[in-house]
């Protein structure tokens, strides 16, 4: 007996929704852990949740690239704008992306 095939729509129930959430978190934050071990590249991963919890998965041998773009979500991750929040994680992207290419 193979699995069913989910349709693409929004969980209405609140429960199932974040049962759903968590565990695909979950599976997401292993495969970029998969990849990052099987491919030797550098992963991250950031998931604002619908509460504007942030959660994150940073992968790689110089972590510290990362961290203050990290901190600057998790400090700015309680904000109620989607927009905001989405300007925040390009700005935090490009400071870490810049920082790798200083450091080569």
């Amino acid at each position: 007996m193979g699995r069913r095939r989910v349709e693409m729509k929004r969980i209405e129930d609140k429960s199932s929704r974040q049962v759903t959430f968590s565990k695909r978190r979950g599976g997401l934050m292993k495969k970029a852990r998969e990849l990052s071990v099987l491919c030797g590249v550098d992963v991250s991963v950031v998931v604002f949740s619908c509460r504007g919890k942030l959660y994150d998965f940073c992968s790689g041998t110089d972590r510290s690239v990362f961290f203050p773009a990290l901190t600057c979500l998790r400090i700015c991750s309680s904000l109620d704008w989607i927009y905001t929040r989405q300007k925040l994680l390009l700005l935090a992207i490009r400071t870490s992306v810049r920082a790798l290419s200083l450091k080569t």
